[in-house]
């Protein structure tokens, strides 16, 4: 599976090209930042299924790691490779991006126009193994969709691990 985090703007039209611009040129710095290369294999575990992905970008400039935010970076690339993720691996496209206190990041079309709350978490390397089930717990709260799911993108490996309900 192929994921060019460079056609975020292709696969969720609805995303403004600035924003996935932004998304892409953060999780270049990320990725980079872990010397990651262009091509690198992500594992992913979409609904405990294990599997492969190779992640593409455009390299940013080595001075612009400087120029940000790590937190800002760590969270923005995880929303750029979940997004692709959950594009290329489901077909779910991005309807809005939700608000503080509605309980997730995204909220997405499936293929079947059912609406989906996604709750999307960054790290930099595996710190809690529990993390997932946190961030799925939390989604549960949302109300603005019967489905529910949580991705949790960690950078250093790569790795992404996808759980929906």
């Amino acid at each position: 599976m192929r994921l060019d985090l460079m056609q975020l703007r292709t696969m969720h039209p609805l995303l403004a090209a600035a924003t996935a611009a932004e998304y892409a040129h953060r999780a270049a710095v990320g990725l980079g930042r872990h010397r990651h290369e262009p091509g690198v294999s992500l594992a992913t575990l979409i609904e405990n299924e294990a599997g492969d992905a190779s992640l593409h970008w455009v390299r940013a400039a080595a001075g612009d790691l400087l120029q940000l935010d790590r937190l800002r970076i760590t969270e923005d690339a995880a929303e750029a490779v979940a997004l692709a993720l959950v594009h290329v691996a489901l077909g779910w496209v991005v309807r809005r991006r939700l608000q503080r206190g509605e309980a997730a990041d995204w909220l997405l079309k499936d293929p079947l126009a059912r609406l989906v709350a996604l709750e999307v978490s960054g790290v930099d390397e595996r710190e809690d193994p529990h993390r997932l089930r946190k961030k799925l717990k939390q989604v549960q709260r949302a109300t603005v969709a019967r489905r529910k799911a949580a991705c949790v993108v960690e950078l250093m490996a790569p790795r992404a691990a996808l759980a929906v309900t």
